[in-house]
């Protein structure tokens, strides 16, 4: 694949994605957000046989779509990588396989086939959010190496309430094909605050707020330990609207975690934290790439 800019300074860095051919097999992604993270942060190693490719310059709605036509229409053998929540925006799977708490057993559905592969978090934001890099971002930010991944997972959990809230401005518009309030919306609510502010947003009984915040904190798993509680919890987690909040219980909000997605993923690949079932998934084409 390569880029190519339309002679406007203003558009460079926005480069127009053109397809060509290349050796190898196509891995396409949901953005060239993720393309950068598996190419050069996390799967360089793969960079001889896979050709890591986005669909579109921002990760947008019907980017899951586009990788399935992609894969399928593909001239050359291709695999496709897509979010989690698209299975939440699927009738078919919206009230099944979403919820799905048993990792094995989500792996083994494959929703969409065996060349497309689905994260088992929200998005790949999710990835990112691990306290350990969060802790080493942390320590980079402030020249001080005190806060502890366990530090940040205690912090997490006192918030855990909220995040579950926050997610629920995604999960039951999604469910009721309605029009979803902005990432940021209610940013500078919190507790009972943000709950009932929540509630008021959607419109929504109570029941039905309460089912769907028991079905997200059920990821727990009755976890006692708080940096694998909230590896588990994170999962069903709207990826982008917990890292705002995670941006202001950090950093008061001076440090944007959006523009650190790069920085967050070097640190999940030092610390060998880049998630297995993704990794096993992709060094099996890589070695059939191999030996064909």
């Amino acid at each position: 694949m390569t880029m190519t800019n339309k002679g406007s300074f203003k558009a460079i860095g926005k480069e127009s994605i053109v397809e060509e051919y290349t050796d190898g097999i196509k891995i396409y992604l949901e953005s060239t957000d993720d393309q950068f993270i598996f190419k050069e942060k996390w799967f360089s190693r793969f960079n001889d046989k896979l050709s890591f490719e986005s669909v579109s310059d921002t990760r947008a709605n019907g980017g899951c779509e586009l990788v399935r036509q992609k894969v399928k229409n593909s001239k050359i053998t291709a695999f496709g990588v897509v979010d989690r929540d698209t299975l939440l925006k699927d009738p078919d799977f919206q009230d099944s396989l979403w919820w799905e708490i048993d990792d094995e057993v989500f792996s083994s559905r494959k929703p969409y086939g065996e060349t497309i592969f689905v994260l088992h978090r929200w998005e790949l934001e999710n990835y990112l959010l691990h306290p350990q890099a969060l802790a080493s971002l942390v320590a980079d930010k402030r020249l001080d190496a005190t806060t502890s991944a366990t530090d940040i997972a205690k912090l997490l959990f006192d918030r855990e309430d909220e995040m579950v809230a926050v997610t629920l401005l995604s999960t039951i518009p999604a469910k009721n094909c309605i029009a979803q309030a902005g990432e940021q919306v209610l940013r500078d609510k919190l507790g009972d605050d943000l709950k009932q502010a929540v509630k008021n947003k959607l419109q929504a009984q109570s029941d039905v707020i309460e089912s769907e915040q028991i079905k997200i904190k059920n990821f727990v798993e009755n976890e006692q330990d708080h940096i694998k509680r909230w590896h588990r919890l994170s999962r069903l987690l709207d990826g982008k609207r917990i890292m705002y909040r995670i941006d202001d219980l950090l950093f008061s909000g001076k440090v944007k975690l959006e523009s650190e997605r790069g920085v967050l993923a070097g640190y999940i690949a030092k610390h060998k934290l880049v998630d297995s079932a993704l990794t096993n998934w992709l060094e099996g084409i890589y070695h059939s790439a191999i030996v064909s």
